[in-house]
């Protein structure tokens, strides 16, 4: 990598190469300096950089040729640093160590090992996922830090992902949109939710069907909440359009409601781990529609480390995915 430095001033100049109005500086040929420098000694300086004398002593030439000083007296006997050697070892030294990381840092951002993730993600059914995401992550690729933000409705997380504010989004599926890719990690079944004096609450098995003259309370309507979809769904299967009467965001919320005597609810399975008083669940009846969940990217996203956190999340084998070719479970995928 070429770098320009200033006659006056060490540092990083914006010439284009081929039109540079000032010295031209290799960062190897900093480095060779350096070493010369420090052991005021080509031979040993050669060792310590692991390379054979005669093309440190070009490196050496270039860098004085390019400068238009010497840099150094050379004698049979001996080398020592000009005038112009010592002034141009006080002003790089302390720079060229952090000029060195910025390399790297920007190698290993193209590389997807350095930079930031944003991801958004739903509410209740993103912590299965989630908190495995985020540790087996870290451990892959510890220089990405990742943006958290949520837990927002899948409608929200859509908008902002098509906006280019997020990169990635753990969500309820399907997530429309041209130019979404997604990718189901797991599926999870709806429950019905009774309070626990309802004369169904103590029944062996409850249908859809049999709460079509029951209020419903749930997640609300026209803010982008697949739950929401997902039970009028169910009572459309069932023959049916519910009543709703109330309506909240959050799934404790919702199931204190339904513990109150307010309505009943469809609910994802998982809010039974919530354990609240006074509600029974119901299983729906079995060939019952499943909700997916997984995530959701642009095609067009250009963020490196995007193909590292989806060489992560990864769903279970024989899972369906919008990409062709997945089938590995979710795993610690390892750097390269």
């Amino acid at each position: 990598m070429d770098i320009y430095v200033s006659k006056t001033f060490f540092g990083v100049n914006s010439y284009p190469m081929g039109i540079s109005r000032e010295p031209i500086v290799e960062l190897r040929q900093i480095r060779a300096f350096m070493a010369v420098a420090d052991q005021l000694n080509f031979t040993r300086a050669a060792e310590v950089l692991h390379m054979a004398q005669p093309p440190l002593s070009r490196q050496i030439r270039d860098l004085e040729e390019s400068l238009g000083v010497e840099l150094f007296d050379r004698t049979t006997r001996s080398v020592s640093l000009t005038s112009a050697g010592k002034v141009f070892l006080d002003e790089v030294q302390p720079v060229f160590p952090q000029l060195e990381y910025a390399v790297e840092a920007c190698r290993k951002a193209a590389g997807g090992q350095r930079g930031t993730l944003r991801l958004g993600y739903t509410g209740r059914a993103s912590q299965a996922l989630l908190p495995a995401l985020l540790r087996h992550f870290h451990q892959a690729w510890p220089g990405v830090a990742v943006d958290i933000d949520g837990p927002h409705p899948s409608g929200h997380l859509r908008l902002d992902l098509m906006a280019g504010r997020l990169d990635v989004v753990l969500c309820f599926l399907p997530l429309a949109g041209d130019g979404i890719a997604s990718r189901e990690l797991l599926q999870t079944p709806l429950a019905i939710a009774l309070p626990a004096t309802h004369s169904l609450a103590a029944a062996r098995h409850v249908a859809v069907a049999d709460l079509h003259d029951e209020p419903f309370a749930a997640y609300p309507s026209g803010k982008g909440f697949h739950l929401r979809d997902a039970m009028e769904a169910e009572c459309r299967r069932a023959g049916f359009h519910p009543r709703v009467v109330r309506e909240t965001e959050a799934s404790q919320t919702l199931l204190c409601l339904v513990a109150a005597g307010t309505g009943v609810a469809i609910i994802p399975a998982e809010t039974q781990s919530l354990l609240t008083e006074g509600v029974v669940f119901k299983p729906l009846p079995r060939g019952a529609a499943t909700l997916s969940h997984g995530i959701a990217w642009m095609k067009s996203n250009s963020n490196p480390a995007l193909p590292n956190f989806l060489a992560i999340a990864t769903p279970p084998s024989g899972s369906p995915s919008t990409e062709p070719g997945v089938s590995a479970t979710l795993r610690h995928a390892k750097k390269s």
